[in-house]
């Protein structure tokens, strides 16, 4: 289909998360604000996550992977991590096991879906996540003869064999600078990498125009996310216990679910001080009113954390942010502009950073009208679809549509 003077492109995006997160909205807020006189997006999802109920509800076209190449249905894997022996976990190891995967499921999973590639016409695969898991999208792309994107969403090492693989994608997004570096570092080709942050709809988030006032005079230090071991809520549990050994006009509300709740529930219920000042609420529907109920939202990631997407969501609703030192969150908070910085893994450098929030006034008020300052300048969601739909274009200029 021609309009105009440009071709309709068809986009395959393959999405393989095994659970709801920031991946899967971020992808949403993407095909979302796509040019849909110049690209068409179809979204495949390997598993049958609630979450593509959302992208049907934005009228995307989306399937699930086995209804188009014949496969079963196939569940999803559990979120806790495996443990591994030592020797597993050697390069020899890794290495072997990257290519017997590729060569016993990945190619095969490659080669199911390349002929409903080619009769779909589409004319360029985005891989949503990283790129090791993604290769059956990316291999399928080079079968089919179409260029491939792949989206980095965090940080994960790569055997000399995956580099060989990923060595085909055209282009890397990445969602930070941070995350960009160390796909150099993995030997990815720096030419095709680049960093595009991730965006939020800021007409859908509005800050209020001034603090919070509650009738118990408490002010809110919130955490909204998964409650795995990596997201580190362990530390915000003991800053809480600092601050709140310092100060009872502050409460603390977790908000999440995940593998780590009832080490977090066991953490809160046996001290008297936490359980009077601590709460876990659970999974949330709508974490954005979460978010704008609270004075400081924190990020306490002790691994790196690639670009945290409720630290964007709070700056875009004018919420001071407290994000640990590590990936892409310097990227996210300025000391004193929109928030403030701690220590990885270190709780008094946290509850000292909350404090600091916490018993000024002013500086929460101006911090809150930097966060949203940043996040119009830096996250709207408008900047990275542009940004994602400049790289299409470079990509496919000159190639005509598979479908006209």
């Amino acid at each position: 289909m021609i309009r105009g003077r440009e071709f309709l492109y068809r986009i395959l995006y393959t999405e393989r998360a095994s659970r709801i997160g920031g991946s899967n909205f971020s992808l949403l807020q993407l095909v979302k604000g796509l040019d849909r006189s110049r690209f068409s997006p179809f979204v495949l999802f390997k598993y049958d996550l609630p979450v593509r109920q959302n992208f049907r509800d934005a009228g995307i076209e989306e399937a699930l992977w086995s209804s188009v190449t014949g496969g079963e249905e196939i569940q999803p894997p559990s979120t806790l991590r495996p443990y591994l022996p030592w020797y597993k976990k050697t390069d020899l190891y890794r290495l072997a096991w990257s290519i017997k995967h590729y060569m016993k499921v990945q190619k095969k999973e490659a080669d199911d879906l390349v002929p409903w590639i080619r009769e779909q016409g589409f004319d360029l695969v985005h891989t949503n996540n990283f790129v090791r898991a993604d290769f059956p999208g990316l291999t399928a792309a080079h079968k089919a003869g179409i260029p491939a994107v792949s989206h980095q969403r965090g940080f994960y090492d790569l055997t000399c064999f995956q580099r060989f693989i990923a060595r085909r994608v055209d282009r890397v997004l990445c969602v930070s600078r941070a995350v960009a570096d160390y796909n150099v570092s993995q030997g990815l080709p720096s030419g095709r990498v680049m960093a595009i942050h991730n965006g939020i709809d800021l007409e859908a988030v509005r800050p209020s125009e001034a603090l919070p006032v509650r009738s118990d005079g408490k002010k809110v230090v919130g955490y909204i996310g998964r409650l795995e071991e990596w997201k580190g809520v362990t530390s915000l549990i003991e800053a809480a216990e600092i601050v709140l050994s310092r100060r009872r006009d502050v409460r603390f509300v977790i908000a999440g679910t995940g593998p780590e709740e009832a080490r977090l529930k066991k953490m809160i219920d046996s001290s008297p001080l936490l359980a009077g000042g601590v709460g876990l609420l659970g999974y949330s529907d709508d974490p954005l009113a979460l978010i704008a109920e609270c004075d400081v939202a924190v990020n306490t990631s002790i691994e790196p954390e690639p670009l945290g997407r409720s630290a964007l969501e709070a700056l875009a609703s004018g919420v001071p942010v407290v994000a640990s030192d590590s990936g892409g969150n310097p990227e996210i908070v300025e000391d004193g502009l929109n928030g403030f910085l701690y220590k990885t893994g270190d709780p008094a450098s946290l509850a000292d950073a909350l404090e600091r929030l916490l018993e000024n006034d002013e500086l929460r008020r101006k911090c809150s009208i930097g966060a949203r300052r940043q996040a119009e300048k830096l996250f709207g969601a408008d900047r990275y679809v542009h940004e994602v739909e400049a790289v299409y274009d470079e990509i496919l200029a000159g190639i005509e549509p598979a479908r006209t």
